[in-house]
């Protein structure tokens, strides 16, 4: 419910995605025109179930850095103003079988901090830095 809030915008930081159900709903906002952006792990390309391939197949931008450390941030802000965070990475085990945890806010401190820490990652892992 609260990505298909999205209207504008829909940047999301995780480690991996595997459930087809969201990744249907992210195919669903870009072709509604929202603008999407995904940052995920490099190591989790070719995991089983991936759904990272869809999602760049679909034209949506994904950014992955080549430092040897994993992306574990599992976020999202949507329309620059709510943010959706927590333990979970976005699994169908993660949603129907583990223990975890979600907190939603529309506190401009806590969405500004993630915001820029989105646009930090999305800048540092620009394929077209050396660094990246």
């Amino acid at each position: 419910r609260y990505l298909t809030s999205a209207h504008l915008s829909l940047d999301i930081c995780l480690f991996i995605i595997t459930c087809r159900d969201l990744a249907d709903v992210i195919v669903m906002l870009y072709k509604r025109g929202v603008k999407v952006r995904v940052i995920s792990d490099r190591e989790q390309i070719n995991a089983m179930g991936s759904q990272i391939d869809r999602l760049q197949a679909e034209g949506i931008q994904v950014r992955f850095g080549q430092q040897s450390y994993l992306m574990h941030h599992k976020f999202a802000v949507v329309d620059r103003w709510l943010l959706v965070n927590g333990s979970f990475n976005w699994t169908r085990q993660a949603i129907a079988g583990n223990n975890e945890n979600v907190f939603v806010t529309e506190n401009d401190q806590i969405v500004t901090s993630y915001r820029e820490e989105f646009n930090r990652l999305w800048s540092d892992f620009d394929p077209k830095k050396k660094n990246a």
